[in-house]
């Protein structure tokens, strides 16, 4: 091998372990990435009437207009109504009422208990008025109750 052979080699070693020493490098990467989803379920209760209520067109309301009564021995007028859970969340549901009633008339429902209730299962509560005997002083009032049922999940 000649002298310029060798001068060439050795010259090209030299830039080589030069340029290693340098800086010159490889660098290797990868990425990767995870994800989660998640979905919140569906939350609602609707109320319908067995006691032919006019029921709202949202499902959120039901009066019962019950008939006039018609004498004075004592008695009843029953009112049952059932909510439903609507959604994809089991519920508890539970009811007040508010009424102007007073004097011989008294809330047929007393006081429930919270119920709860599967998805798409329902429970019905037999509400409405009773009244002891009326007197003259009774004739011609107006008696209201108001059931509320608050649905929680």
């Amino acid at each position: 091998m000649s002298v310029r052979k060798l001068a060439g080699l050795a010259a090209g070693f030299a830039l080589a372990i030069g340029l290693i020493g340098g800086g010159v490098s490889a660098a290797f990467s990868s990425q990767v990435s995870a994800v989660q989803n998640i979905n919140v379920g569906t939350f609602g209760c609707q109320i319908s009437s067995a006691s032919a209520g006019d029921i709202a067109a949202d499902k959120m309301s039901v009066t019962f207009n019950a008939p006039d009564i018609m004498s004075s021995a004592p008695a009843s007028s029953p009112f049952s109504f059932t909510v439903a859970n609507t959604g994809s969340i089991p519920a508890v549901a539970s009811v007040t009422s508010v009424a102007t009633i007073g004097g011989p008339f008294s809330d047929i429902l007393g006081t429930p208990a919270n119920r709860p209730i599967a998805v798409g299962a329902s429970t019905t509560y037999d509400a409405g008025l009773s009244w002891t005997e009326l007197g003259m002083s009774d004739l011609g009032q107006a008696e209201t109750i108001t059931y509320t049922v608050l649905c929680q999940g």
